[in-house]
């Protein structure tokens, strides 16, 4: 299990307006490479949300939280939070740290 470093700024990374299948590799590339970090997650600018995306971030909120790491998504557009509702995920991806 990763140990939360202590008093660690959050990596910020400002996700893509567009998060369909073409986003979902490059996207798990880049949080397998802060695994065990702070994570703070932009989604101001998403314009679109697919499937794939959203598989990506809820491995990676399950994993960051098994990890006891801070996993933060913030700023959630209008078109993320309404995709997170339709795909009735709402308690699960939202912008609330879901850290352990």
């Amino acid at each position: 299990m990763a140990r939360r470093p202590t008093g660690a700024k959050p990596a910020a990374i400002d996700l893509p307006a567009i998060l369909d299948l073409k986003a979902a590799g490059p996207l798990c590339d880049q949080l397998v490479e802060l695994r065990g970090k702070p994570i703070m997650l932009d989604a101001s600018g998403v314009g679109k949300v697919g499937g794939q995306c959203i598989q990506v971030l809820l491995a990676a909120a399950a994993t960051w939280q098994a990890d006891a790491v801070s996993f933060k998504i913030a700023e959630p557009s209008e078109a993320f939070r309404t995709s997170i509702e339709l795909m009735g995920l709402s308690g699960t991806l939202s912008d609330r740290d879901t850290a352990a």
